[in-house]
């Protein structure tokens, strides 16, 4: 318990906790890795395990909160022989926390009572970036998950792992994916979790024709994007879409709204939300009408488009809504399977925002590059003009609250 007081006393500017989705093989988020970096470096360095996993307790517990963070499903956080032996992971909820296991650490008997004790304790217990040995096999039989690094193995060492585990209880987890193709073959081979940014990309990229419902998805995306579109052309445009058309009215009509008379027709529904809030919010509906997808995949596209959307008000840029739509489209590749050039040919937007989603240029592109290193926790890149660090880190997790209360609303 000391340990743990010490190091959440320490003095630090800022805290960074970065986050990485863990998927079932229905692709549904069943947990969240939590990264720690100390927002005065631009990396973490490893010297000191100890710190980095109490300063991710203290902030996930005390600064901002599990349920800010990663919502309803547990967090996974690195530890240390130490701090799994000396008490501090009792101070997590069991119910919400998986204890990683770190590769680094000296298997010996005060290790295994230690986490036998947090397994009697009701704790789940994971292996991180496994690799087999003798010494390993009293921490097998007591592990729930076993997390192997697929990108330091190749698929025939992945295979050799997998082959010492049989007859193991654990669930295996296939951490650092970075394709949907990686994802399939590891599916096959018997893995139970994922790990890694392969969601975001594209099962393949080919230049063969859109679907009709995708082409019908774009052509509405474009309408609305428009700067002199009319309340008649976006009621038009949702009348002749029923799916959307019952999102919009259950929506409004839900308990979210309290709107005290019911809202009976979509010209209502257009003159309460004003047409730039309803753009917004039909653009983000008609994306999540694609049930094939992840709901991850969503949430990211909304973090995107709020963080770049925050950025463009941070430097008091007028038009924030192209920022917004520069973040919301950037998913609209792996949403469509599509060449995200080859879509954008259907799309009648500006140049200025197909150059920020295609090559990263401007104002708009270089804030989507920003959104994009806080995603996948790239300290070194998470910059943008004159916004410190510190500020950068509480928008990125301000969008991603707000992402989360979004899809809560519309679900």
């Amino acid at each position: 318990m000391q340990a743990l007081q010490k190091n959440v006393e320490m003095e630090s500017p800022q805290i960074f906790i970065g986050r990485q989705p863990i998927f079932n093989s229905k692709l549904k988020v069943v947990g969240y890795e939590l990264l720690f970096r100390p927002g005065d470096v631009d990396a973490f360095d490893g010297s000191d395990g100890n710190s980095a996993t109490s300063q991710v307790i203290n902030n996930a517990l005390m600064e901002i909160g599990l349920d800010e963070i990663v919502g309803d499903v547990p967090a996974y956080i690195n530890f240390t022989k130490d701090l799994l032996v000396n008490g501090v992971a009792k101070l997590l909820p069991e119910d919400r926390v998986v204890l990683e296991v770190l590769e680094t650490v000296s298997v010996d008997q005060d290790l295994i009572d230690g986490v036998k004790e947090l397994v009697a304790a009701g704790y789940i217990i994971a292996l991180d970036d496994f690799t087999f040995s003798d010494e390993w096999i009293p921490l097998i039989e007591l592990a729930h998950i076993i997390k192997i690094d697929v990108m330091m193995h190749s698929i025939e060492n992945v295979r050799k792992q997998l082959g010492h585990l049989k007859g193991c209880k654990a669930k295996l987890l296939a951490e650092k994916i970075e394709t949907q193709d990686e994802y399939n073959e590891l599916k096959d081979e018997g893995f139970d979790y994922f790990q890694g940014y392969f969601f975001s990309k594209p099962t393949v990229l080919t230049a063969q024709e859109l679907s009709s419902d995708n082409v019908s998805l774009l052509r509405l995306l474009a309408e609305l994007q428009k700067s002199d579109v009319e309340v008649k052309d976006i009621e038009k445009l949702i009348s002749h879409n029923i799916a959307l058309s019952f999102k919009l009215f259950r929506y409004i009509n839900s308990a979210a709204f309290a709107v005290k008379t019911e809202i009976t027709s979509i010209k209502q529904i257009v003159v309460y939300f004003g047409i730039q809030r309803l753009k917004d919010w039909v653009s983000l509906m008609a994306l999540t009408g694609n049930k094939d997808k992840p709901t991850e995949l969503i949430h990211t596209g909304l973090v995107r488009a709020k963080m770049c959307e925050l950025i463009a008000d941070e430097i008091g840029e007028v038009d924030k809504d192209s920022y917004f739509v520069v973040g919301l489209f950037s998913i609209l590749d792996a949403l469509l399977d599509q060449p995200l050039d080859i879509i954008l040919k259907q799309l009648p937007l500006d140049e200025s925002i197909n150059l920020a989603l295609l090559e990263s240029e401007g104002e708009r592109g270089e804030a989507l590059s920003c959104s994009l290193s806080c995603e996948k926790c790239d300290w070194e890149e998470i910059k943008f003009a004159n916004i410190s660090l510190a500020r950068l880190s509480d928008m990125y997790q301000e969008a991603t609250s707000w992402s989360r209360q979004t899809l809560s609303e519309i679900s």
